[in-house]
């Protein structure tokens, strides 16, 4: 596994804003969303689903969603809407750093158990080498990646057993081995798939895969 500087090199980001890295590996990390601009604020350093549960936010606040990352590191290159890169807005509740990092689209319609959306974020991710990840093939050469597995509202992190996931037609899995590090950036607007499981994908990108 890389150095935290090492990974911050790979991806290509200014160190310095900081509120806009994601660093912490394969833990777990919170949004909240605001209630002015629908815009999606993202804990800066990681925070378990108990610490999610219990975090006091004002009320122009709502929490939307922990889950454990699937990237080994991140990077968003500027605040969504924006044409050129910079630094996010950040704020800090109940002693923690939030970025506003993303801001929702509309669900697409014609889905069952998984909602598919777009979302506006610049977001480029990295994947350490000797990985294998879960691919979502959605047709025509073109993938979802995984972002995050296990996602919860954070209140029900005691519950039942969740149903199994639940693909939609012609979507497909397939796993990918890693033999070097990948980074990819994400399209503008990213197409995300939130699976009733708890599992998030996110893309689309395109792969010549065997």
């Amino acid at each position: 596994m890389s150095t935290i500087q090492e990974r911050i090199e790979l991806l290509g980001g200014d160190p310095t804003w900081s509120n806009q890295w994601s660093l912490g590996g394969l833990e777990f990390q919170g949004e909240l969303m605001d209630a002015a601009t629908n815009g999606v604020w993202l804990s800066v350093d990681p925070i378990t689903p108990q610490e999610y549960a219990a975090l006091e936010i004002p009320d122009a606040f709502r929490k939307s969603g922990v889950g454990r990352s699937a990237h080994d590191a991140a990077f968003f290159l500027r605040p969504p809407g924006s044409l050129v890169d910079g630094p996010v807005d950040a704020v800090t509740i109940d002693g923690r750093a939030f970025g506003l990092v993303a801001r929702p689209g509309k669900p697409e319609p014609g889905f069952e158990h998984v909602i598919v959306l777009p979302v506006y974020k610049s977001h480029r991710v990295l994947f350490a080498a000797g990985r294998t990840l879960e691919l979502i093939d959605i047709g025509h050469g073109w993938y979802l990646l995984p972002q995050a597995t296990g996602a919860t509202m954070g209140d029900d992190i005691d519950a039942s057993p969740r149903p199994e996931r639940v693909m939609p037609p012609g979507w497909t899995s397939r796993p990918l081995y890693l033999d070097g590090d990948l980074v990819v950036d994400l399209p503008y607007p990213a197409r995300v798939a939130i699976f009733f499981n708890g599992d998030i994908f996110h893309g689309p990108v395109h792969l010549e895969l065997s």
